[in-house]
């Protein structure tokens, strides 16, 4: 089985010269699943040795610009290339009508046959710790949980065939149910936008701290733990010793690029 979770951006809402806004891709074989849309998600695609005529699935767990602007431009490059298999697009309900818009713009809702729109709603969500997908394939399952963050928002889950577990919490306040959805997670994707000195801030603007990421993962029994969302001005070494205090797993920033094997 060759299952890995890439990076394909770090950064919070503001980009640096080396960090882009935060994406995921779940590596399934040679298919992959997308999580958020920023930037040029084609070519950061095409850069990990992804195939983006193989995405089995689009994810955006919320939407704020730096999670939904690069979607014309990956819609667009797939319809150049006449894609056909269907592409379902998984989002929070309350949201559809604006990435519908943000599409329209370029006439891709009509041109893009191949796009399925399916809504993230709260009875197709599991309590937590429960379990219950919202989409599977080959044995892969991806479910959602509600976040905390102002707009409607999840944090994604992805359980493997063999067993293993990817969490990512997307734009969040530390939420409790994170602990038991994220339970015994091989990779706890955590934002943590500020440190612990900045707590009020986060709170305001719907985020987390380092410390408070690496609380959850503790309590989940997380194996490792990758802090991501970083403020622009953040000092990633000292993000990842915050978190050290809470946490005695593994721990890091992971550099936009990195690959991490699942199972």
């Amino acid at each position: 089985m060759n299952a890995s979770l890439v990076i394909l951006g770090s950064s919070g809402a503001v980009q640096t010269a080396h960090r882009d806004n935060v994406a995921l891709a779940f590596r399934m074989e040679e298919s992959s699943v997308l999580v958020d849309c920023p930037g040029s998600p084609f070519l950061k695609l095409r850069r990990a040795g992804l195939d983006p005529m193989l995405l089995r699935a689009l994810v955006i767990t919320h939407a704020h610009p730096d999670h939904i602007y690069g979607l014309p431009s990956l819609i667009h490059h797939l319809w150049m290339l006449d894609r056909q298999e269907p592409l379902p697009l998984f989002a929070p309900e309350p949201e559809m009508g604006k990435l519908r818009g943000l599409l329209d713009v370029f006439d891709l809702s009509r041109r893009a046959g191949f796009l399925e729109m399916h809504p993230l709603t709260a009875d197709a969500l599991p309590t937590a710790g429960g379990s219950r997908p919202f989409w599977e394939h080959a044995g892969h399952r991806l479910s959602a949980l509600s976040s905390d963050h102002g707009p409607p928002a999840f944090a994604i889950r992805w359980d493997t065939p063999g067993g293993a577990r990817v969490v990512y919490s997307s734009d969040t306040r530390p939420v409790e149910a994170m602990a038991s959805f994220g339970r015994d997670a091989t990779l706890f994707v955590h934002e943590a936008t500020f440190l612990e000195a900045e707590a009020v801030r986060a709170k305001e603007g719907g985020h987390s701290t380092a410390a408070q990421a690496a609380r959850l993962a503790t309590l989940a029994g997380a194996h490792r733990l990758l802090l991501v969302h970083l403020e622009y001005r953040a000092d990633a070494a000292q993000l990842v010793e915050e978190a050290r205090r809470e946490f005695a797993g593994p721990v890091e920033v992971p550099d936009d690029g990195a690959i991490y094997a699942v199972e």
